[in-house]
């Protein structure tokens, strides 16, 4: 019997200490991260096609000349003394693209930087944030700042993140347990107290979402200014896109922005309580049977006066409308995202199917047909002047870092942009929009060294600006090589069952993710 009771004991002792090991192994297993490429201290890129995305022109038999991480002169049969030579015989170099909506955890250089780069993704906007406290899963400022001084210096493979955000502002849904509410900026004194909290903590921007009170909305605007801090994200559903215009909100994110405003019975919706009440397939088809042209002439105006830009993310509702189309669900490119979060957006796709569900396939097709109409929608403000930044949204379900960026140029090319303007919605002015001129978004002197190097002409069939040849960034050579050990280096982290216990351990130790879980 006293065998039998210590068996039972030693069997239960590693029943119960299983767990506990499998985690801490998991958080021990090594994973594959890529290591940055000596930057030489000159570098010479011969006999490259430049794409000027400002003009249109193509400048072929050029020759670029890096020093240090940055361009220091463009022009035919520059001098190689000393440089180290790429020939690029007749490759088309553009600017490095930027990606203006992405939310990054703690393991992106494992399982995203890789993919942006090999993606000819070299900089982009970060839209989520931390509060101010420890977070085991969500990228916080601290990180962020590291990461782009990594880049910078050559250290790290990775995007640069020019700008850093807050924690999106909602009301007070948002605001992990332990940390004062009032932060949610759901009162006009806490809008005020939020946009002190986080100008002390070094954000360069606030986040609105969207159920933000319109009052503490407004408040949240005229301190923003007061701090010398601007402000964008989502719409609020209480606010109109006019106030929110005025009050100074620098981009409104997301392609619903003018199938929203533009319907004329949007105004009795801005009490909703729960942003799923305007998501019904009921509202989707009355929205676009309602819509009124007329007014979005008048809020493209608006836009264009204020120069607000416009992010639609058409990849996040992409998913909307093809969540029961297998070819979409099966995509190849989920070999590179993680198994637990392959996990989540397969489920996000069965939810959609669901939701969707209705007498005929009705709800399928008004996802659809809103998906189809949002895209109608950006063709027209763009045709009004309205400035269209590229952003994708990843890694919501079926965003894939990096290549959504090409995904999104498709999605803007069918809108009717050019296949150079499309380019100028990821290059040129993100970089303007960020203050940035003349130093990214370019390929001039004193430019950062972020290009890449297509095989084709992208201002003749947008496809070709995924056709990568090489990326340089910030002055390291990337050549088609080492962007295939990247992308087999990001397949085998995610494919790693490592992978689960450390989402295990990062959500588990995450504030955010577990008020996010709880709503």
């Amino acid at each position: 019997m006293k065998r039998l009771l210590k068996l039972l004991a030693v069997v239960l002792a590693v029943v119960f200490a299983a767990p506990v090991l499998w985690l801490a192994i998991g958080l021990w297993w090594p994973l594959p991260m890529p290591q940055a490429n000596e930057r030489p201290a000159v570098l010479l890129i011969a006999d490259v096609a430049v794409v000027d995305v400002e003009t249109g022109a193509i400048r072929r038999g050029q020759d670029v000349r890096i020093e240090a991480g940055r361009i220091v002169a463009i022009g035919p049969d520059l001098s190689a003394g000393g440089a180290v030579r790429v020939a690029a015989d007749g490759l088309y170099a553009i600017p490095g693209l930027f990606d203006m909506h992405v939310h990054t955890s703690k393991m992106a250089p494992t399982l995203m930087h890789p993919l942006f780069v090999a993606a000819g993704v070299t900089a982009v906007r970060d839209m989520g944030g931390c509060i101010g406290i420890n977070d085991g899963f969500v990228a916080c400022i601290d990180d962020k700042r590291e990461w782009d001084r990594a880049v910078a210096a050559g250290e790290l493979v990775g995007p640069r993140f020019d700008h850093v955000t807050s924690l999106a502002i909602d009301g007070g849904r948002e605001i992990p347990a332990g940390v004062d509410i009032s932060l949610g900026a759901g009162t006009v004194a806490g809008a005020r107290q939020r946009v002190a909290f986080d100008r002390q903590r070094g954000v360069d921007f606030l986040k609105t979402y969207t159920m933000l009170p319109r009052e503490a909305y407004l408040a949240l605007a005229a301190a923003a200014k007061d701090a010398g801090l601007y402000f964008a994200g989502h719409l609020p559903l209480a606010v109109s896109a006019t106030e929110a215009i005025a009050a100074g909100q620098r981009s409104i994110e997301h392609a619903f922005l003018f199938i929203w405003e533009c319907y004329p019975g949007m105004t009795a919706l801005r009490d909703a309580t729960d942003p799923r009440q305007v998501f019904t397939n009921e509202l989707r088809q009355a929205m676009i049977a309602g819509h009124d042209a007329g007014r979005c002439s008048e809020l493209h105006r608006r836009m264009v006066d204020a120069g607000t830009a416009f992010v639609p993310t058409h990849t996040t509702r992409k998913l909307d409308a093809y969540a029961a189309d297998e070819t979409f669900r099966t995509d190849s490119r989920l070999r590179y995202i993680p198994g637990p979060l392959r996990q989540l957006w397969l489920g996000d796709a069965d939810n959609m199917v669901n939701r969707a569900a209705g007498p005929d396939n009705d709800g399928q097709r008004t996802y659809m047909d809103f998906y189809r109409f949002g895209i109608e929608q950006t063709g027209i403000a763009h045709r009004a002047g309205v400035t269209v930044l590229a952003g994708t949204d990843t890694p919501d379900s079926f965003a894939f870092p990096g290549t959504a960026i090409h995904d999104e140029l498709d999605h803007l090319v069918e809108a009717g942009l050019s296949p150079l303007e499309a380019l100028q919605s990821a290059t040129l002015l993100p970089a303007r929009f960020l203050g940035l001129d003349e130093e990214a978004g370019v390929l001039r002197e004193g430019a950062r060294a972020d290009l890449v190097l297509l095989r084709n002409n992208p201002l003749e069939d947008i496809e070709a600006a995924r056709d990568i040849e090489t990326v340089v960034l910030a002055g390291a050579v990337y050549d088609r090589e080492d962007l295939d050990a990247m992308l087999t280096g990001v397949e085998r982290a995610a494919g790693s069952w490592a992978m689960w216990p450390r989402f295990a351990w990062g959500i588990l130790h995450s504030p955010i993710m577990r008020q996010q879980f709880a709503d």
